[in-house]
């Protein structure tokens, strides 16, 4: 039974895959549920089915599932659709150039990731000062005007992460996103993660590092080979 504060349920999860004419459970069975504003971590050796969980997660095409429930803040996802999935989803990509149209500008991406900003139907003024206080802690004040593919891949992803917090999703997936960036803008991108918790957001974050979530993860998930053979809190995996 889930409850009505989960924001992610999954029952008797299994994905498969064909190679060498062989079938491969990239996920074995596996249930999971994760309260509202939880951060959960979710970590493994490569090929132990993280990505596929999130891949699933984000209600990608191309990961159908066997057999198995999923449930996205009660709803079954294959009921939702391209519109109101991404109302409740978000999905931050390793790849740091993912997350931004590279040809607008920094404003234009941040608007289009805006639906308050529609809603209210603020002036460009208003929407000036609203997106300078939100890149100005992370010093991307100055880029506000110029198009995304001036930043570098590191501050790309700081905005991919800033774009996270003014979409309406209830659930943000973060698919390793330091991995490529250098340290000072990981720790920024680190800070931003950290307020969309303080936000209530719920967040899935798969990394191999579990340092990288130790100042605000509440919760440690490991995969093997598709199972889950681990559910644990910081302060106990630390012991």
């Amino acid at each position: 039974m889930t409850n009505r504060r989960d924001i992610v349920h999954v029952e008797d999860l299994l994905v498969t895959y064909s190679r060498f004419e062989q079938t491969i459970r990239a996920l074995d069975g596996i249930g999971l549920t994760v309260p509202a504003g939880q951060a959960l971590m979710v970590t493994g050796r490569n090929g132990s089915g993280k990505s596929t969980l999130l891949s699933v997660l984000c209600g990608s095409t191309r990961t159908k599932p066997a057999r198995g429930t999923v449930l996205i803040d009660g709803t079954p996802i294959g009921q939702l659709t391209r519109v109101n999935l991404p109302k409740l989803v978000f999905l931050v990509h390793q790849d740091p150039l993912a997350g931004t149209v590279a040809t607008m500008t920094v404003f234009e991406n941040l608007l289009v990731a805006d639906e308050d900003a529609r809603i209210q139907n603020k002036t460009r003024v208003e929407l000036l000062a609203k997106y300078d206080a939100l890149l100005r802690p992370v010093g991307l004040a100055e880029r506000l005007r110029q198009q995304a593919e001036a930043l570098s891949p590191g501050q790309r992803q700081v905005l991919t992460v800033l774009i996270a917090r003014l979409r309406p999703a209830k659930l943000v997936l973060l698919d390793e996103p330091l991995a490529s960036l250098d340290p000072t803008n990981a720790e920024i991108c680190l800070s931003v993660i950290r307020g969309l918790k303080k936000l209530g957001k719920t967040l899935i974050y798969v990394t191999h590092r579990i340092e990288q979530t130790e100042s605000f993860a509440d919760r440690i998930v490991t995969l093997s080979e598709g199972s889950i053979v681990s559910d644990t809190t910081p302060q106990d995996a630390t012991q």
